[in-house]
């Protein structure tokens, strides 16, 4: 073989090594984009997903939706316990306040929980870290009344 020939060949495999080179990348390229565009959707208005919460993440939100309340609008937690219940407990906003203010709740989070359904609600028991009951009586999401104990009226 001459000189000339080793030449060609080795630069027609240089050439195909190339090309080669790009198909793959290209190939890997255009199917990493059909898969991202799954993810990169552009959502019309009121188009929605669909999201799976457990019962221990309803049970968190809520705790830390009435925490909130106790924290920042007083009233409102007053207004989220059951009305028989705050009648009994409490009277008056005003001894609510006084509970609410010997409570620890700086730290509140979610220690453990029990879920049951009764007819048309559900109820969560939630215990905090400080051993606190909160029981959450809902009757659709996040509409509930709240009792911070078991034993003053029933549920």
């Amino acid at each position: 073989m001459n000189n000339n020939s080793v030449k060609n060949i080795v630069i027609i495999v240089i050439i195909l090594l190339i090309f080669s080179g790009t198909y793959v990348l290209l190939k890997n390229f255009t199917n990493k984009k059909e898969n991202q565009d799954i993810y990169l959707k552009n959502y019309k208005v009121n188009e929605y997903i669909n999201t799976y919460i457990t019962d221990e993440e309803m049970a968190r939100i809520y705790l830390n939706d009435y925490i909130r309340n106790m924290k920042y609008n007083i009233d409102k937690a007053y207004d989220l316990l059951d009305d028989e219940y705050k009648k009994e407990k409490f009277g008056n906003i005003e001894n609510y306040k006084k509970y609410v203010n010997n409570l620890k709740y700086n730290s509140y989070t979610l220690a453990r929980y029990y879920k049951q359904e009764r007819n048309d609600t559900i109820i969560f028991g939630v215990y905090d870290n400080n051993d606190n009951l909160f029981i959450f009586k809902t009757n659709g999401v996040m509409q509930y009344k709240v009792y911070l104990d078991d034993y003053t009226v029933e549920i």
